[in-house]
């Protein structure tokens, strides 16, 4: 792959995490749903930067991508706790 070519995926993938996806003005922000929405992304995120890292056979970046989709997956589960208490705490 050529160095032109590897920067471009690069860039294209910080402005990816750069901007993130925009928040509707209607999208609950009960603290659960913050933080599966944020591991929803980071999941999505992790899963660009290991297909970066494999189009670009760099081993840094597919580990990378690798460790914010598993930070993503757990932050997930974090929100569904989450909700799952306050559910609890509002019967």
């Amino acid at each position: 792959m050529t160095s032109f070519r590897k920067t471009a995926l690069h860039g294209a993938l910080l402005a990816l995490v750069l901007t993130g996806p925009a928040l509707a003005d209607d999208t609950p922000t009960t603290a659960g749903a913050v933080d599966r929405l944020k591991g929803l992304t980071n999941e999505a995120v992790g899963s660009a930067k290991r297909g970066v890292g494999n189009l670009t056979d760099d081993e840094a970046m597919k580990a990378d991508g690798r460790d914010q989709k598993l930070r993503g997956q757990v932050q997930q589960e974090r929100g569904k706790a989450k909700d799952a208490v306050e559910n609890a705490l509002d019967k």
